[in-house]
């Protein structure tokens, strides 16, 4: 988690969006616990956009972050061998900070290397839907919890048990389901056939599939 800098604006429920395609994309949409470590292994040796090939580098040695992402001359995500351990056994703070970085990937890969070494973007003053951080950490709570299947939680410890959500975080996760208008469109989802389809801005969502789709 490096120093947090300016990036393009984004609301929660977009970031929300990208969190749930590529849960969708790895296949486990449908699972409230999974190992992230091997879904970052799925991701590496594979092209993400056009930032290339991803490389992962375990390191044992002292650093002032424990996992960061670095765009030249190769992508490559950094992360301390006792994180990835930890996040393998599924220890909650370990896998947030592995979707933490994969945020970084999926949302700031193109923009970061534009103004990776502009000291003016670095700018903390900012508000959190233009800030690299809070939305890295925002696409880390809805890969690990997303609001289909997090939504049955009733407290903090439903999902902390539920998902191996790290504690530290999982107020704002709360606050955040709590917040979230749900209106069922009365339709029945076109992958499962339940009535179950939830509107989140231009969006749906099955509650029971995790399918996402535009509104017609």
């Amino acid at each position: 988690m490096a120093t947090d800098c300016k990036v393009r604006y984004r609301r929660y429920e977009t970031v929300a969006d990208e969190a749930h395609k590529l849960r969708q994309w790895l296949g486990i949409d449908a699972y409230s616990k999974f190992d992230i470590t091997r879904q970052v292994e799925f991701l590496v040796g594979r092209t993400i956009g056009k930032l290339g090939v991803l490389h992962l580098d375990i390191f044992k040695h002292e650093e002032p972050d424990l996992a960061w992402v670095s765009y030249k001359p190769r992508l490559t995500l950094h992360v301390h061998h006792e994180i990835w351990q930890d996040a393998r056994l599924g220890e909650p703070k370990s896998r947030f900070i592995l979707a933490h970085e994969l945020g970084h990937i999926f949302l700031h890969g193109y923009f970061r290397q534009a103004f990776s070494d502009d000291e003016t973007m670095h700018l903390r003053a900012w508000p959190e839907e233009e800030r690299a951080e809070p939305q890295a950490n925002w696409f880390a709570e809805q890969f690990i919890a997303p609001d289909h299947l997090a939504r049955s939680c009733k407290s903090t410890t439903d999902l902390c048990l539920k998902f191996d959500f790290p504690e530290d975080y999982a107020d704002h996760r709360m606050t955040r389901l709590k917040d979230c208008r749900i209106v069922h469109v009365g339709t029945a989802c076109q992958s499962c056939a339940n009535f179950s389809l939830v509107q989140h801005g231009s969006r749906l969502t099955c509650e029971i599939c995790g399918v996402t789709m535009e509104c017609l």
